[in-house]
């Protein structure tokens, strides 16, 4: 049986593992992520370095931790989105108000974003992001929707094309914020999920003359 001073331990763990990511965030914003050294976050943490090292292997393990902290928070941010539960949203609808929430964290968090989309960002950090979104997809649908049986794809590769695609537009978009607003980029994701990308442009076939 768990004792409550286990209980107060296990607590004050959490708390000073969530201060040294909110000193992180800080600090990455600040300075960036390659100037950023251990000692500038646990000095902004107000802990020790052997601290950090009870939490942390080493920095790139923190921002993931920072990056996974904040997909979470955009997860139950969904969840919880009222026009998502409402029983006459379409499916479109639902798409859109998700990916609008999620281009506006992008918006709202560049430095982190610029750390997981860069040239330099990580290709384990990268690809938790593209597996943290195809599997919110997946549950998505699930939830959602009731799979064909006669369905050209299984609801999992359909899952992982949303999320490629989400996720390459996300990465495009963080480097261009300023040539469209989240709702525009959200509008558009959503349109391509539900009408398809062929609807946005006229085919040119080659005939042959006789």
């Amino acid at each position: 049986m768990t004792t409550p001073a286990l209980d107060r331990h296990e607590q004050r763990k959490l708390e000073t593992r969530q201060r040294l990511l909110d000193a992180a965030e800080q600090v990455f914003s600040r300075m960036g992520y390659e100037a950023a050294s251990v000692l500038d976050i646990t000095e902004a943490a107000n802990v020790s370095k052997r601290t950090f090292y009870l939490h942390f292997n080493d920095k790139e393990e923190l921002i993931e931790a920072l990056a996974m902290r904040g997909f979470i928070e955009l997860r139950t941010q969904a969840e919880n989105k009222e026009d998502l539960t409402a029983a006459d949203h379409t499916f479109e609808q639902g798409m859109y108000s998700v990916a609008k929430l999620i281009f506006e964290y992008v918006q709202d968090h560049p430095q982190l974003m610029e750390i997981v989309f860069g040239r330099d960002g990580s290709f384990r950090l990268q690809a938790m992001a593209r597996e943290f979104i195809a599997q919110a997809w997946e549950e998505n649908i699930a939830r959602e929707c009731t799979w064909k049986a006669d369905a050209d794809a299984p609801s999992v590769i359909v899952a992982n094309a949303m999320a490629g695609m989400l996720f390459q537009l996300m990465c495009w978009w963080s480097k261009r914020p300023n040539e469209y607003t989240p709702d525009e980029m959200a509008k558009m994701y959503a349109s391509m999920l539900i009408k398809g990308i062929e609807v946005n442009f006229i085919h040119h076939t080659h005939m042959q003359e006789p």
